[in-house]
């Protein structure tokens, strides 16, 4: 037979096995439209397709385990904007009723149209275009200031202890969300790195990992570098992201051996990351990374490689025990998306991390604290470690004097443990 013959024989072969595997998945496909369509016509009530086909999705990926998920139209962009970091508004850090009378500014975020325009901690926002906030929630107050980038919003605002009061129109922006933050915020709206209770040791509390946090992490260890004798790296209530910053990360801290290595079904979800010798820390100085029950998935990848390659020890509670990856496919010209588990990640030791429904107390997931630093807290002692979180941030109270000064350390026997444990080593 002529080689032409040959090629036109096995082109015709590749295109009728794609052709069958398309129209597999079209049965399918077609069976669900049947059905959506069916019901569209003939139930008892008018019903909009859409609302079925929604149903019909999250239907399908009930199936799989509870990491999976189908983001609808109404949470695909609160969606995008968590993990890119970014969304367009103003650029205000707020609080409202029950905790406060009326909606009050914490900070505006440094850099943004908010924070060009003047805008000051503590001011209180009586109106949003022309509407009165009073009995107005964070939430919702947020909603109305977010929109479309370029176009404004009318603040009217009453300066902290004062009558006046000031109307400014602020032109909306691609405001940039931080995910890194140091000790104690500034009257610049700067994050101090450095802990008020020991100025030798450096703290970087890492709230997710977005597209923007290697960039925001690496700044905060260029910041600290050539001033910290120790490094405490907060983990803690950190559920994950993207797995990529994870790794960066790592690699800015270690000079050899794996990262994390990734197993899937399909090939291309298999990888292995090892680190390159570009170390941005001195090996030198001591790392402790504090983890807690809310540590997940990037975060356990972060802790778990920092411990394995013997480059920092761990302080807390044993972490949350999430070791699979998950793929997000956009659907429905980017207004809806798929998050599906694609794979498992194992940290350097070989182990996978992750717990099952049916894994106990007693079996071997998440990531462990090293014993001497091992310290579990109470609820109470929570809500007091969320608290101190959010008056660090809060330049109302860490840079006014008349004020009561934000909580230290001390509550949070977790940070006072690794503090201690430190402080003793540096004596050493």
């Amino acid at each position: 037979m002529p080689v032409r013959n040959i090629q036109i024989l096995l082109l015709v072969m590749f295109v009728s096995v794609a052709c069958c595997v398309q129209a597999e998945r079209l049965k399918y496909a077609g069976k669900i439209g049947y059905a959506i369509g069916l019901i569209e016509q003939n139930y008892v009530d008018e019903i909009d397709p859409q609302e079925l086909y929604v149903a019909a999705m999250h239907g399908i990926v009930s199936r799989l385990d509870q990491n999976s998920a189908f983001i609808p139209p109404q949470k695909y962009q609160e969606f995008q904007e968590v993990i890119e970091q970014q969304f367009g508004g103003v650029g205000i850090l707020i609080e409202g009723p029950p905790a406060v009378k009326r909606l009050t500014v914490v900070a505006p975020i440094l850099g943004s149209p908010a924070f060009e325009a003047g805008i000051q901690p503590g001011d209180v926002i009586l109106e949003i275009n022309g509407a009165t906030t009073d009995g107005l929630e964070a939430t919702a107050a947020t909603s109305r200031m977010r929109g479309l980038v370029g176009e404004a919003v009318t603040l009217k605002v009453q300066r902290m202890n004062s009558p006046e009061t000031a109307v400014l129109t602020i032109v909306r922006a691609d405001v940039l969300v931080d995910s890194v933050f140091g000790d104690r915020i500034q009257s610049n709206s700067k994050w101090n790195y450095f802990l008020d209770e020991d100025p030798r040791i450096a703290y970087i509390r890492i709230t997710l990992f977005g597209e923007r946090t290697t960039e925001e992490f690496q700044k905060a260890i260029e910041a600290v570098k050539d001033r910290a004798k120790a490094v405490v790296i907060d983990l803690r209530s950190n559920p994950g992201g993207i797995l990529r910053s994870a790794v960066d990360m790592c690699d800015m801290l270690l000079d050899r051996g794996v990262i994390v290595s990734t197993r899937g079904r399909n090939q291309q979800f298999g990888s292995e990351r090892t680190a390159d010798h570009d170390v941005r820390l001195p090996l030198g100085i001591p790392i402790i990374v504090l983890v807690n029950g809310d540590s997940a998935s990037a975060s356990e990848i972060m802790a778990a490689c920092l411990k394995d390659s013997g480059r920092a020890m761990l302080a807390g509670q044993r972490s949350y025990g999430k070791g699979t990856v998950q793929q997000v496919f956009d659907l429905q010209d980017n207004q809806t998306a798929i998050k599906v588990t694609t794979a498992k990640f194992y940290r350097p030791n070989g182990k996978n991390i992750h717990r099952s429904e049916k894994s106990t107390e007693s079996d071997d997931w998440g990531v462990t604290p090293d014993a001497e630093l091992t310290q579990p807290i109470t609820p109470l002692e929570e809500m007091y470690l969320y608290k101190r979180w959010n008056s660090r941030g809060d330049p109302r109270l860490t840079n006014a004097a008349e004020k009561p000064p934000s909580p230290g350390c001390e509550g949070d026997q977790q940070l006072s443990k690794v503090l201690k444990y430190l402080q003793a080593t540096l004596m050493e």
